[in-house]
Order: structure tokens, then C-alpha cells, then sequence
């Protein structure tokens, strides 16, 4: 197939590969538990970005966002789950007003990035957050009793926040 069709296989192979590394990405950097090693990775592990609480999610998102320094709360985006968003909607509508046709963005003051990872919603400045790569070569292999093709990506890379203050999470601790 690779030698026999005018289709860019090879580009098509190494385009699937990077989305693959987007994933893994986006996968260490909201994991609750991170994989050893890799914990710095997370915004959800430790202590180190600011948690802010609320009754409801709405108001934890509105706190996050209020709490955030001026410098920070301009850019500020959420990344958040899209069912948790459809929970405020709902609450919000109360049965009288449709908010479903509103932009996410009006309901929650800030962009909304969707994300269903996103267990506890992130609200910060993600100019502060960088993937920094130390290197990603693409290998490419024959195996010449079954004539497959093999396409590897090995990537090094790391995550890093370089302000933890730039971001809150946002956390539901309901009243008593």
C-alpha cells in the first residue's frame, strides 16, 4: 500500500502520531493520579495551584476567577467538563429562562474551553503553562517476513507551569 497509492501515507501515519502525543499530553497534564515521575506534570497534584471553593460550581468558577491577580484574570480561561457546564445551565434556567443559546463565555464570565478531563475546573492564564520538548524523532521500520510497515514517534518532553499562581482550581464543598 505505501509503495502502491499516490495518497501521502507516510505524512497521514506521522499527522496520527502527533495527535496521539496531543493526547498523552493533555492526559498528564489533568491527571488526578499521576503516573510516578511525572506528578509536576499535573495541575491536580499536591498543593501547588491555589484551590478555590464554592457552594455550587458556578460560584467556585465565579471565586477562581475573582481570586486570579489582575495581571492573570485578563487572559484567564476556564477548562472545564461540558456536562458540569450543562449542570449551570440547567440551574441557571430554572425551568423559565433558556441560557442553552448563550456562549459560554456570558454565562461564566471568562472563555470556556471544554475538556472532559477537566474533573475539577481550571481557571487561569494558560500562557503561563509550556510544553517544552527536548527532542521527537520519528522512526519509521520494515519487517520483512510480513512486509508491515512500522511507524514509531519517541518523544521527550515536559510540562511546566511557570507561574502556579496564574491558576486556580475550582472545587464544590456544598454547606452543610
Amino acid at each position: 500500500v505505501i509503495h502502491g497509492t499516490d495518497v501521502e501515507l507516510t505524512n497521514y501515519v506521522e499527522n496520527a502520531l502527533r495527535s496521539g502525543l496531543a493526547a498523552k499530553e493533555k492526559k498528564d497534564a489533568l491527571a488526578k493520579t499521576p503516573k510516578a515521575g511525572l506528578g509536576h506534570m499535573s495541575f491536580y497534584n499536591g498543593t501547588e495551584v491555589k484551590r478555590v471553593q464554592g457552594a455550587t460550581l458556578l460560584k467556585a468558577i465565579k471565586g477562581a476567577i475573582a481570586d486570579l491577580h489582575e495581571d492573570f484574570r485578563e487572559n484567564a480561561k476556564v477548562a472545564m467538563r461540558y456536562a458540569d457546564y450543562v449542570d449551570i445551565i440547567e440551574g441557571l434556567s430554572n425551568g423559565t429562562t433558556n441560557f442553552f443559546d448563550a456562549p459560554p463565555e456570558k454565562i461564566i464570565g471568562k472563555p470556556v474551553e471544554f475538556i472532559d478531563a477537566a474533573v475539577d475546573p481550571i481557571v487561569g492564564d494558560f500562557n503561563y503553562f509550556r510544553i517544552n520538548y527536548d527532542a521527537m524523532t520519528y522512526d519509521t521500520d520494515k519487517n520483512v517476513d510480513s512486509g508491515d510497515y512500522l511507524f514509531v514517534l519517541t518523544a521527550w518532553y515536559d510540562q511546566k507551569r511557570s507561574l502556579n499562581s496564574a491558576f486556580r482550581i475550582a472545587e464544590v464543598v456544598p454547606t452543610p
